[in-house]
């Protein structure tokens, strides 16, 4: 066992996001770039998985467009198979629907007009609000636009949107559900800081960064497996069903050896874009030093926040008025048409962050599920099947200070490396999130070479 040492450059551990973007990047500059993945595939968690008949994505992700970094690596990777942004994704307009119980609607419609027209007269020409209240969100999207708000210190962004003059109605129909779909995160516990962000670079920065983009394809085909063939065409290497171990540090050749059960990996640089918790245990053979006890506290202080997404299976047409619909004062946050010739009449139903959703067993929120549905949409059939995927660690959570404790790229450990979206990228967990880490550990060790 572990007889025989794989020798590479540069030795990246996790083929999420992160990983593949640092792999990317990496074998561009002619690096030796070798990757080892605990799992049987590449993606992380935004891959596709298989359950009984039904091949979904693992959560439903959407994009949007001031993903720019995102969307140029996907596209890089499908330069040579004659697929374009037209083919892998559905842009649309900036277009929020949120249905209630009772009967009446938040609607934020489309407006074709330059950044931040859009946004202003979507506000302006939105249903469900009261004049006062579209003035109220305006004033405080113009303070964003011409960066007249100055955070002396982050605080909760419930808190913030209170001192901005926004009422409950305003935060519990806009900003509330907007804040859960982009943060994961309860807006009482949210990051000032982080939301801004987001804000400034989705809704201000140009007319297309507001747009979304729906995937046409499996999250798999449309990154993780194009990247993994784009990656070995440059002659890097990917080894899956390797669970990385240990570290250890190999004094006498100045080099580091990763185990594995049956393999063992040398490489003068280890790049670790797994979660924190993997990282934490990853790190824990390594010489310690004061920025290596700071990082490892920092890293144990990191919360997560579960997604639960429950797919429904329609023995018939059902059809929904939009691709991604918003649902207020219900379990059902987002339901989205996932519906493809090979699997049609597919429906799935996203819950983020925490709720009493989480205390019940799959049969009796698929049932609940189904029933709150059925409220709106009396015309559809009972689902002929559903299923429920799980995450109980899906983001991070987003909250107050987090950037404080975001790390860096750098560990202070010589050659080791952290990526992954929640270093400090000042964004949230979001695909955007994971490949900017991602292209900036890669540029970090491009610098020693």
């Amino acid at each position: 066992m572990n007889s025989h040492i794989e020798e590479t450059d540069i030795l990246i551990i996790g083929t999420g996001w992160a990983g593949l973007s640092t792999a990317i990047t990496l074998v561009e500059q002619g690096m030796r770039v070798c990757l080892i993945e605990s799992a049987k595939a590449p993606g992380g968690r935004a891959r596709e998985v298989n359950y009984c008949q039904y091949t979904v994505d693992n959560g439903t992700h959407i994009m949007v467009g001031a993903y720019t970094q995102a969307l140029a690596l996907i596209q890089k990777v499908h330069k040579n198979k004659n697929r374009n942004e037209n083919t892998l994704f559905k842009r649309q307009s900036l277009n929020l629907n949120y249905k209630q119980v009772n009967g009446q609607s938040i609607v934020l419609p489309e407006v074709s007009l330059p950044a931040p027209l859009n946004i202003i007269f979507s506000f302006l020409l939105a249903k469900g609000l009261s004049l006062k209240d579209k003035v109220r969100v305006l004033m405080f999207g113009i303070k964003v636009k011409l960066n007249l708000i100055n955070l002396k210190s982050d605080q909760s962004l419930e808190s913030f949107l209170q001192k901005q003059k926004q009422t409950p109605d305003i935060i519990n129909n806009i900003w509330a559900p907007l804040c859960v779909a982009i943060m994961n995160t309860p807006i009482a516990q949210t990051s000032t800081e982080v939301f801004l962000q987001v804000l400034k670079d989705s809704f201000f920065k140009n007319r297309s960064a507001s747009d979304l983009l729906f995937f046409n394809t499996s999250l798999s085909d449309a990154f993780p497996i194009p990247a993994q063939h784009y990656i070995e065409q440059h002659n890097g290497k990917i080894y899956f069903n390797k669970r990385a171990v240990s570290i250890i540090k190999d004094q006498d050749k100045n080099q580091y050896l990763v185990k594995t059960r049956f393999a063992t990996f040398a490489a003068k640089h280890i790049v670790i874009a797994t979660a924190p918790t993997a990282a934490i245990n990853l790190l824990s053979d390594l010489s310690c030093n004061s920025k290596y006890n700071e990082l490892i506290t920092n890293l144990q202080t990191f919360t997560y926040q579960p997604i639960c997404t429950v797919y429904l299976q329609y023995p018939e047409l059902v059809t929904s008025e939009r691709t991604m619909q918003g649902f207020l004062g219900t379990t059902v946050q987002w339901m989205f048409d996932k519906s493809t010739e090979t699997q049609p009449n597919l429906i799935s139903v996203i819950i983020s962050s925490q709720g009493p959703h989480l205390a019940m067993d799959n049969s009796t929120l698929i049932q609940h599920i189904s029933n709150e549905l059925a409220q709106f949409y009396p015309h559809w059939p009972s689902p002929s099947d559903a299923f429920v995927i799980r995450e109980k660690r899906a983001t991070f959570t987003a909250s107050v200070n987090i950037n404080r404790i975001r790390p860096s790229n750098k560990t202070g450990i010589e050659h080791i490396w952290l990526a992954g979206d929640y270093t400090n990228t000042l964004y949230p967990a979001t695909l955007e999130g994971a490949v900017r880490s991602g292209q900036q550990c890669a540029q970090h060790i491009l610098s020693e070479f």
